[in-house]
């Protein structure tokens, strides 16, 4: 007598199916960038936004510099590099 035992078998789920696509240059998903309408550098729209955050933040914080730092490859924002100026 043989006793067999079944396998569950796998099923991906919505994660793990996930589809991806990492810059080089930034190490950034550009595929779940687009999704969330990440800033771009070569969008209008996107651009006064980013500069709008960066004059608000200037204005805010007198002793900071505010520049936006963008992926030369797949042109979406990085990071805001913060300089803090002591008088």
């Amino acid at each position: 007598m043989s006793t067999t035992t079944a396998k569950p078998k796998k099923v991906k789920s919505a994660r793990n199916s996930k589809t991806t696509k990492i810059c080089e240059g930034c190490n950034q998903d550009i595929l779940e960038n687009e999704m969330r309408n990440s800033h771009m550098s070569h969008d209008t729209y996107h651009q006064l936004q980013v500069k709008e955050y960066c004059k608000d933040h200037e204005f805010t914080y007198t002793n900071h510099k505010c520049k936006p730092i963008w992926c030369k490859k797949c042109r979406y924002l990085i990071n805001y590099e913060i300089t803090v100026e002591h008088k």
